[in-house]
């Protein structure tokens, strides 16, 4: 019952900041207390592909063996460019091995309109994990899930009973609530705080080419006296790859932040970067800009 309340008082704390609060905290109330302890089920024979190919089946079922489940369903409407964000998954992923190694399996459930268009996704992003493609929405049809996207993303135990549910990637405090229950309570991370300065908040482009590559650096010093870490980058759109150097950043040390922009669509462009750090600083926003031609 106290986690209960747990995920119940977070999920309002964070998630509902609008003119409609308190309606958006009735449904957000109700949806936990709904689907926390549900059994999740899975359909049969659902095809697996990673990085586009189908797959052995048993590279597919080992997801499921694992103490721990994240699992993402994404209908035909989610299944975009921005909405999916791969590379965002990828650091996700790569973030969850290194605390949890082999304890937690991702359950990937895309429902695209055309497979060429999501494995055009997977190959630009290197995503490389296994995807259920389930085109007749039947893990949506046996489950009955909210229609909310943030809703579409749950936490399960070794059992698939519901342990926990949010989208890790709209809000850090929902990947915080994740890592508590897989820790069961423990800490996962030391908090070591120091400070930080970026050399620019904004890149302008200038006029570029709908599909095109396009590159970006933004240089962070590390102003403090203890260890800088980027934790973890968001992007406003999955058209926005960003890399840099995952280890701890010595005081006085810089870490460069690359960026590389690939528009798929024509007009005004600005797109958003958020860096997460464990910098007083954090979290700083980055702006891109510039003008799309064919």
């Amino acid at each position: 019952m106290d986690n209960k309340i747990l995920i119940i008082t977070m999920f309002i704390a964070v998630c509902f900041l609008s003119c409609k609060e308190d309606k958006r905290k009735e449904y957000a109330t109700k949806i936990v207390n709904e689907w926390t302890g549900k059994e999740i089920k899975f359909p049969e024979n659902i095809p697996c592909y990673v990085s586009g190919q189908e797959a052995i089946s048993e590279f597919c079922d080992d997801c499921f063996q694992k103490d721990y489940k994240i699992l993402l369903f994404v209908d035909s409407t989610g299944c975009s460019n921005c909405r999916l964000k791969l590379f965002e998954w990828k650091q996700l992923i790569e973030e969850t091995d290194r605390l949890f190694p082999g304890k937690v399996g991702y359950l990937f459930f895309f429902q695209p309109k055309d497979f060429s268009d999501i494995d055009f996704l997977f190959v630009r992003d290197r995503f490389d994990y296994p995807v259920f493609i389930d085109f007749d929405k039947k893990i949506d049809q046996l489950n009955q899930f909210p229609q909310e996207p943030i809703f579409q993303c749950f936490l399960l135990s070794s059992d698939n009973k519901v342990l926990s549910i949010g989208h890790p990637l709209m809000n850090l405090k929902i990947w915080d609530l994740f890592k508590y229950h897989i820790s069961e309570g423990k800490k996962t991370e030391p908090t070591i705080i120091t400070s930080a300065m970026i050399d620019k908040v904004e890149h302008d482009f200038g006029t570029i080419r709908k599909g095109n590559a396009y590159p970006a650096t933004f240089t962070m010093t590390n102003t403090g006296n203890k260890p800088l870490i980027i934790n973890r980058v968001f992007t406003s759109c999955g058209c926005t790859n960003v890399t840099w150097n995952k280890q701890p950043i010595e005081a006085g040390k810089t870490v460069s932040i690359h960026v590389e922009l690939t528009p798929d669509e024509v007009g005004v462009l600005r797109k958003t970067i958020t860096v997460y750090s464990n910098s007083n600083e954090s979290p700083t926003r980055l702006a891109l800009f510039g003008t799309v031609i064919e």
